[in-house]
């Protein structure tokens, strides 16, 4: 978990603007925590909440009992509502509602984080309009969505906006080296995701560099034509695990290594796998750009069946035989 100094590097214009309202007392009582997935709209909210109690005020410190209990989700004032299922039902607003009335033991304000209001049923819909429109005093409400243009006018215009901006490749790069991952492993890592706290979890597993090792050593056999690619994939059999994260990994990193050979055919310079430069070269003069294109809509067909459950084992082996041919 990064801190809330830390998340001033990843959302700037947010952390500084929450940061400068609590300090003039300027809050609003309704916040919309809108953009893309990873962009730590959920993060910045704990954040928010910890603010509040933090001893630090403005800059929480992460180690007191009231940022430990903020943090893992156990303070009575502090309440996360997620879907239930696929949607935020009348109930789970209810039960908030039911909470806002109470009188707590423990003094101070009271914050509620809702994610993924896009999923919200239409009763809940009502009951939260209803909720938001009568606040009370130091009760703060957070709504979080990814999808801003489902959610109705009556809610945003109840709400201030704050609009979270994806993190900058070149700047997740930047973050990963600074904390200690290669300029390469974080050059790689920087296209599986937008999420700063992902990127680091992925740099840090262990198996990362054997999906790109093998990675590489397919796209040499394809390449060359001087290995069977079924024969490695055979060998790594991480399939075996039905650990679908791997594959996941697998997939998106032979997307981009044939991304990579398509940019050098259009005479790009830029690529991920930095040092897989000159058998990219090779590639590019040994593909068309039918044979590349053909490659990437295959790996991306393979992305898709992958969510839908396929067999592992099947959908990859299928995937070998089509690059090969």
């Amino acid at each position: 978990m990064m801190s809330f100094e830390q998340y001033n590097d990843i959302q700037p214009h947010i952390v500084k603007m929450l940061k400068n309202s609590y300090k003039k007392n300027r809050l609003s009582h309704a916040y919309l925590f809108e953009g893309e997935k990873g962009t730590q709209k959920k993060a910045i909210a704990i954040e928010f909440a910890k603010m509040m109690y933090c001893k630090d005020n403005a800059k929480p410190c992460d180690d007191c009992l009231n940022c430990s209990r903020i943090m893992h989700q156990n303070h009575p004032n502090v309440i996360v509502i997620s879907p239930d299922g696929n949607t935020i039902k009348k109930e789970q607003i209810l039960f908030l509602q039911e909470e806002y009335t109470k009188t707590t033991l423990e003094k101070g304000p009271k914050v509620y984080i809702i994610e993924h209001i896009d999923r919200m049923s239409v009763n809940a819909i009502n009951s939260l309009l209803k909720f938001i429109e009568e606040p009370k005093q130091d009760t703060y409400i957070i709504l979080i969505t990814e999808t801003i243009h489902r959610i109705l006018p009556t809610i945003t215009s109840r709400c201030q906006v704050l609009s979270f901006k994806t993190v900058p490749r070149k700047r997740m790069i930047q973050y990963l080296t600074e904390h200690g991952t290669t300029e390469e492993i974080a050059t790689i890592v920087s296209t599986m995701t937008n999420d700063i706290n992902v990127a680091f979890d992925i740099s840090d597993d262990k198996d990362l560099l054997n999906i790109i090792d093998l990675v590489i050593e397919i796209e040499e056999a394809l390449i060359k034509k001087n290995t069977e690619p079924l024969l490695l994939l055979d060998r790594q059999k991480f399939y075996a695990s039905k650990n679908k994260k791997l594959v996941e990994w697998f997939l998106d990193l032979l997307l981009e290594y044939n991304r990579d050979i398509q940019k050098v055919m259009l005479g790009k310079q830029s690529i991920t796998f930095q040092s897989q430069k000159e058998l990219i070269r090779l590639a590019s003069t040994t593909y068309n750009q039918d044979k590349i294109i053909q490659n990437i809509n295959s790996i991306l067909n393979a992305k898709i069946k992958l969510n839908y459950n396929a067999n592992l084992s099947l959908l990859l082996d299928q995937l070998m035989i089509t690059l090969k041919t």
